[in-house]
């Protein structure tokens, strides 16, 4: 695989195609069903082009998560360097995830799918998350500070919020949300979203 920092302007044109269609071929496909020479073909490109840019499948999806990650905790981080209440930073923080997630539907519903089958990736994912939750960990250990949530494992907390934060997102922008007569709203669902995260931490006895 060519390093990205190698890679002449056209060449960063081709990865990026690459990408692309990798986001439109696992949204519409899923990742266990999307095929390289799929993605070579939405990205116009021919599976020999790809070689030089990707091992596998799974190496182009790394890529894609970890771009995902980088834009999700610069989403998360703003919220709170706007002079808002920590609180609403908290609603704003979960805003910019959900947005993320709507935006890269196609990752994301990828990285659920690839975690539950490819140890290596399930790995190189874990340890993003764990960025993810030791950062979730401190605000909730300043909201304790602050005599909110006593008692609670922040860790344990931090890493349960998230799982649910991943997979509501995934049931509802991957999938459509559920079935049955819950009609999909946009801004229901990511108000219940925020509001059950706030009142998981921002609470006291």
């Amino acid at each position: 695989m060519t390093p990205a920092s190698t890679r002449g302007r056209k060449g960063r044109e081709t990865d990026e195609a690459f990408r692309q269609a990798a986001r439109h071929v696992f949204a519409r496909e899923g990742y266990l069903n999307a095929k390289i020479s799929d993605i070579a073909a939405e990205a116009g490109r021919s599976v020999a082009s790809f070689y030089n840019y990707y091992d596998t499948k799974a190496d182009l999806l790394i890529a894609l998560a970890e771009e995902f990650h980088a834009e999700a905790t610069q989403m998360a981080a703003l919220p709170y360097r706007s002079g808002l209440t920590r609180e609403e930073a908290l609603r704003q923080a979960v805003a910019g995830f959900w947005r993320t997630y709507a935006t890269r539907r196609g990752e994301l519903i990828g990285i659920f799918q690839a975690a539950m089958l490819e140890g290596e990736f399930r790995d190189r994912w874990l340890k993003m998350r764990a960025e993810a939750i030791t950062r979730i960990a401190a605000e909730i250990r300043r909201a304790q500070a602050e005599g909110y949530c006593p008692g609670v494992d922040p860790v344990l907390t931090a890493s349960a919020l998230s799982a649910m934060l991943e997979h509501f997102c995934y049931i509802w922008l991957g999938q459509g949300g559920e079935l049955g007569d819950i009609p999909f709203d946009d801004e229901r669902a990511l108000d219940a979203l925020a509001t059950i995260w706030v009142k998981a931490v921002y609470w006291r006895p």
